[in-house]
């Protein structure tokens, strides 16, 4: 269909959408999109250009016309088309963006970057992230972005955290490759993989800035979980951990930890900037467990799909069964160990792994099947190399366990 947007209106579409800008101007989440000259109306199926619009199944996306635009666009209901007569970003994303904006280029002139994270349990902490991000670029600006949220990556896998840098617009996930990875094992930082998590998402940090030496600011999404002493604990060894410079909360009076976090994070690092983001967005869509867990399976799934079943010698290559756990008293994340004998007595079938060189750096994911000690060999479902294969040294055991389709089994209890 045809569609067409006045200046200063809002389209949301909800996916799975594709749309075409054929006239006008729009602006996505901070990014600006133009009509491509090349435009053939009579061949708009085979169109990849900068003025197409992917919107996949669980997501949505604000079209903001900066001009009275003409839209082409496929859905398979027009329910998932919501047009309103203003900007669907409130006006304290905008005020928060233009502080930051001031803030980074203070900092560039001390060659300092700013490190941002975004708090809170309501859903829009990835979608004011790509706002900032797309407008950080806009501005010249040069920054990563780190997601520590387990349940749902955007960069690569459930059950690992990835920081890249943030080399064009973001809008969705395919526009931003992990540099750096470290595997969890978990979609949920229970027990000692909250102390894990914060401490790999410092690590991959300093890291990320060794390597980036010209970085403005570094983006730090997170998870939901805040709510119980648990999350209050985690939330805050996270902040201590990580140190962000600022602070973006998508506040809730209705929630107590929150609001402990909040004074905490400001009497542990007095000079650490707060926003508070109080108002409901009303035009942003919340997605359901259902969904999420629809896109979990699919990112598993689309992974997945390219494995097949490899076996591998035990002796000969030296495997070592490990899990990574947290030491209180070095505070460092380390390596542990794992009898394969008392493994193979717990149902271990279809763990998510990672597979290691003898630096515990990390080769590639997959599956493990069978340990057949008596045949001196482990059979695992992974997209492995002949050159990979012989590297392995460890094999690090995640908790979570899956179908070869991407389908939740259970977990590994280590």
């Amino acid at each position: 269909m045809i569609k067409e947007i006045k200046k200063a209106n809002t389209l949301i579409v909800r996916g799975p959408t594709r749309v075409t800008l054929l006239e006008g101007k729009l602006e996505v989440l901070g990014k600006m999109i133009s009509p491509d000259e090349k435009t053939d109306l009579s061949d708009l199926a085979e169109l990849e250009g900068e003025n197409v619009i992917i919107i996949p199944s669980a997501n949505t996306l604000p079209l903001f016309a900066l001009e009275t635009s003409k839209l082409e666009i496929y859905t398979n209901s027009e329910e998932n088309l919501k047009l309103i007569t203003e900007n669907s970003i409130p006006e304290k994303w905008i005020e928060i963006k233009n502080s930051l904006i001031k803030t980074i280029r203070t900092n560039k002139a001390k060659g300092k970057p700013v490190r941002i994270m975004v708090l809170g349990i309501s859903s829009g902490k990835t979608t004011i992230i790509k706002y900032l991000a797309n407008n950080f670029l806009r501005e010249g600006f040069k920054g990563g972005y780190l997601d520590s949220d387990l349940g749902q990556q955007i960069m690569y896998l459930p059950t690992t955290i990835s920081i890249g840098e943030l080399e064009d617009s973001v809008i969705a996930s395919e526009d931003i490759e992990p540099e750096d990875t470290v595997f969890i094992g978990a979609t949920f930082p229970k027990g000692n993989y909250k102390f894990i998590v914060s401490q790999s998402c410092r690590d991959l940090i300093d890291k990320y800035l060794t390597r980036h030496k010209d970085t403005d600011f570094v983006l730090i999404d997170t998870d939901g979980w805040i709510k119980t002493e648990a999350g209050i604990i985690y939330k805050s060894f996270f902040i201590d951990t990580v140190d962000p410079d600022v602070i973006i909360v998508f506040h809730d009076e209705t929630v107590e930890e929150l609001t402990i976090l909040e004074k905490q994070a400001v009497k542990t690092r007095k000079d650490r900037k707060i926003h508070l983001v109080k108002e409901m967005n009303q035009y942003f869509y919340d997605k359901t467990k259902d969904e999420r867990r629809f896109l979990r399976q699919s990112q598993f799934a689309k992974v997945l799909e390219s494995y097949r079943k490899i076996t591998i010698s035990l002796s000969q290559n030296e495997i070592q069964f490990v899990k990574t756990d947290y030491d209180p008293d070095t505070k460092q994340s380390v390596e542990k160990t794992i009898d394969v004998e008392d493994l193979i007595n717990l149902p271990y079938h279809y763990v998510i792994i990672s597979l290691l060189d003898e630096n515990s750096n990390m080769i590639k994911l997959g599956l493990l099947f069978t340990i057949n000690i008596e045949k001196d060999y482990v059979l695992i479902f992974s997209d492995l190399s002949y050159k990979e294969q012989i590297r392995i040294k460890k094999i690090l055991l995640g908790s979570l366990r899956l179908s070869t389709k991407g389908n939740h089994q259970g977990y590994l209890y280590l």
